[in-house]
């Protein structure tokens, strides 16, 4: 059985309601208000990132993670490792000239040195070795125009890995 209510309840439920959606609007309100003053007037806001790491995350993040850690098996994760490939001429050469790399969207040597570098001292962290030279526009420039090629990355690519482990482990 359902309860019939009278117009006078309906009308007396309205303005209830009425009045609590305006409390509710206005107190959400303040709230916000008060919420972005006090993140405005801590000096926190947020933090934009620099042309190279914009580069980065638009051309290279998709595959290698926005912090250098793909999940996929066949992306090398950059992070903590790429560093290593730096020990050897041939891992220096092999990073300037995977396909990522000599054919990248990224056209301006500079800019993509300037990414390399992010790459290989930010995300490449302590597999770096001590006392490696930074790329310049000019490597980038020489290395893109003799790009990798192979049928096979993924040998090509261990291979030049188990050369570069062995060197790294020869250093220390």
């Amino acid at each position: 059985m359902q309860r019939i209510r009278s117009p006078e309840s309906l009308t007396e439920n309205a303005r209830w309601w009425r009045a609590g959606a305006r409390f509710t609007r206005a107190t959400g309100a303040a709230v916000a208000i008060g919420v972005m003053a006090g993140l405005m007037m801590s000096g926190h806001g947020a933090l934009a990132l620099d042309r190279t790491r914009t580069t980065y995350l638009e051309k290279c993040g998709g595959c290698h993670g926005i912090e250098g850690q793909s999940g996929q098996t066949y992306i090398p994760t950059l992070r903590d490792r790429i560093g290593t490939l730096s020990c050897t001429p041939e891992g220096r050469a092999y990073l300037l000239t995977v396909p990522g790399v000599s054919m990248s969207l990224i056209r301006d040597d500079a800019l993509m040195a300037q990414v390399m570098n992010f790459v290989l001292f930010d995300l490449g962290g302590h597999s770096t070795p001590p006392g490696t030279t930074p790329f310049t526009a000019e490597e980038v420039h020489a290395q893109r125009g003799h790009p990798l090629s192979t049928t096979d990355l993924l040998a090509v690519r261990a291979q030049v890995w188990a050369r570069a482990i062995a060197c790294s482990t020869n250093r220390r």
